[in-house]
C-alpha cells in the first residue's frame, strides 16, 4: 500500500494562534502525509499573511478574501487590495474565500454581508478563480447568492445544511466539504450529508485552529489532524481510505488547478435559479 497523501482544503495557519510553533505545525503535518494545504484569509492582512507563507512553505496555496464576521470592517476598496494581492502573486493563489454568508446571531447585518459576498463573486469570475465558501446558518442564501453568477466554480466549506441543500450544491456543480465535526457524537447531520454526498463532489478540511476531531476534540486543531476526518470519512462512504486518497486528490485538483477551471462549473445548471432575499 503506498503511503497516504492527504489534501487538507481549508486551514487557517496564518492565523496567530500558531504564531510560536507554526515551523512544527509544518514539519508535523508534513509527517503525517498531508502533501497539500490550502489556507484561506479571513480579512485583507490575513490573506496577505497566507499568500506569503504559499510564496514561503512548500506543500502550502494561498486563497483571499473577507469573511462575513469581517465585512464590516472591510475597507472600501477591499477589492482592489484583493485584486493586487492577485495580480502580484497569482502563482500561489488558488480561491477567493473564505468568503460567504453567516446569519448566527450577533454577525454583521446580513445586507451588508450579502453586498461583500457578491463582489468578491464578481472578483472570483473576473479573475477565473474558484470560491470557497462560508454558510453557517445560511446554506441556502448562500446557493441563491451563487446562482446569480453562471459559470461560478467553488466548493461548500464545513458544509452544515441539509441533504437536500447538498444534493442542490451537487447539482450546481459545487464541491462540499467537510470537517472533523463528522466525528462528534451530536454531529448525525453532517453524516448524513456526507453520506449522501458523491465522492466526485467530496473534499475534506480541518478548518484549523478550530474543530479538531476526536479523539483530539478540545485541543487546537492542525492540518496532521485530516487524516482523522479521512479515516471518518473513509467508514461513512464505506470507501477504502487510500481510494479516498487518490479520490480527493483528483477532486482538489480538478477545483484548484488551472487544468479543472474550464470544466468544473455546469453552467447550465445555475441559471434562472429560485432566489431567496436576505433579510
Amino acid at each position: 500500500m503506498s503511503a497516504p497523501c492527504y489534501i487538507d482544503t481549508h486551514a487557517h495557519v496564518q492565523l496567530a494562534d500558531f504564531d510560536l510553533d507554526r515551523s512544527e505545525v509544518i514539519a508535523r503535518w508534513q509527517s503525517a502525509g498531508v502533501c497539500l494545504v490550502i489556507v484561506p484569509g479571513v480579512d485583507i492582512p490575513t490573506s496577505a499573511l497566507a499568500v506569503h507563507l504559499a510564496r514561503t512553505t512548500p506543500g502550502i496555496r494561498a486563497a483571499i478574501g473577507v469573511h462575513p464576521d469581517d465585512c464590516t470592517d472591510a475597507v472600501p476598496d477591499f477589492v482592489d487590495h484583493l485584486s493586487k494581492l492577485a495580480e502580484d502573486c497569482g502563482e500561489t493563489i488558488v480561491a477567493i474565500g473564505e468568503i460567504g454568508l453567516d446569519f448566527k446571531d450577533g454577525m454583521p447585518d446580513h445586507r451588508q454581508q450579502e453586498t461583500v459576498f457578491r463582489r468578491q463573486l464578481e472578483l472570483a469570475l473576473a479573475l477565473g478563480l474558484p470560491v470557497i465558501v462560508h454558510s453557517r446558518f445560511a446554506t441556502g442564501a448562500c446557493l441563491d447568492a451563487l446562482c446569480a453568477y453562471p459559470g461560478i466554480r467553488g466548493v461548500m466549506h464545513c458544509f452544515g445544511g441539509s441533504v437536500d441543500e447538498l444534493a442542490r450544491a451537487v447539482d450546481m456543480g459545487l464541491y462540499v466539504s467537510f470537517t472533523g465535526s463528522v466525528t462528534f457524537p451530536a454531529a448525525n447531520n453532517a453524516r448524513a450529508a456526507l453520506q449522501a454526498c458523491p465522492v466526485e463532489h467530496l473534499l475534506l478540511e480541518t478548518d484549523a485552529p478550530y474543530l479538531a476531531p476526536i479523539p483530539l476534540r478540545g485541543r487546537r486543531n492542525e492540518p496532521a489532524f485530516i487524516a482523522h476526518v479521512y479515516h471518518a470519512a473513509s467508514l461513512l462512504k464505506g470507501v477504502q481510505e487510500e481510494v479516498l486518497c487518490r479520490q480527493l486528490q483528483h477532486n482538489a485538483a480538478a477545483l484548484f488547478t488551472e487544468t479543472g477551471r474550464e470544466t468544473h462549473a455546469r453552467q447550465e445548471n445555475v441559471q434562472d435559479c429560485p432566489r431567496t432575499e436576505v433579510v
